[in-house]
């Protein structure tokens, strides 16, 4: 009885199963360097938008504190009593650097804001230069410079200062940074005057504010990358003052 012997794969055919394998094999490894690129990206998108947000957080957090003074004198009990020459003193908050009114709301924004409060609690604003608390004068301000956000700690202006040093992470690229005074802020009267609701000179008046802030970066390492921000701060302390 004859057997019959086994057929193996013939050249043809070992080749057309290596070109089909090798197909399979490289759409696998571009799919797979398509998947960790992507990964890459939003690991890095991640990464700005929270370093950004922290940088936010700072700030928004201190000017919400601006203006905060204990005016109330030792067994002050009605309004009249207040001591508006240190509510005064504490509660200004001023714009400056490069400023422009660049959405048309007729209010401008502007890459530096200055303010103060009452850090020590002590009640007393003191004089610029002043060992006052644990950060110079409580005079405090924020600016974009160099692409990198600074806070003032020693003077509190937005011209100048000695004090500045540098807030924002060393992996982002800052582009942007602007504080605007939100239009629906109010003034108003309200004690020694008309009751008309305006501020006149010499009038006790209260001002309501609220500062809108964005901030814009992206990695100093990949400028494909940027994150705009944007908060609505309420100055939680109102400023009493007298019209000039």
């Amino acid at each position: 009885m004859r057997v019959r012997g086994e057929r193996g794969i013939s050249l043809v055919e070992l080749l057309v199963g290596l070109a089909v394998g090798s197909i399979i094999l490289a759409g696998a490894i571009a799919l797979f360097a398509k998947i960790s690129f992507s990964g890459l990206e939003n690991v890095r998108m991640v990464r700005l938008n929270e370093q950004l947000r922290n940088t936010l957080g700072i700030i928004s957090r201190d000017i919400q504190r601006a203006g905060f003074v204990n005016a109330w004198p030792p067994g002050s009990t009605t309004f009249a009593d207040l001591d508006f020459t240190a509510m005064d003193g504490f509660g200004a908050i001023t714009l400056g650097g490069n400023c422009a009114d660049g959405d048309g709301d007729g209010a401008v924004e502007c890459d530096c804001i200055a303010y103060s409060y009452d850090e020590d609690e002590d009640g007393a604003f003191p004089p610029l230069g002043a060992a006052g608390g644990t950060l110079g004068d409580e005079s405090f301000a924020f600016r974009l410079n160099a692409n990198a956000i600074e806070r003032d700690t020693v003077d509190g202006k937005c011209a100048g200062g000695a004090g500045w040093q540098d807030i924002s992470d060393g992996e982002v690229f800052i582009t942007a940074l602007s504080f605007e005074l939100d239009p629906t802020s109010t003034n108003v009267e309200v004690g020694n005057g008309n009751d008309d609701d305006n501020c006149e000179t010499g009038e006790t008046c209260l001002s309501r504010r609220k500062i809108n802030i964005v901030l814009e970066g992206q990695l100093t390492s990949d400028a494909t990358f940027t994150v705009r921000l944007r908060d609505e701060v309420k100055v939680r302390n109102d400023h009493y003052y007298i019209e000039p």
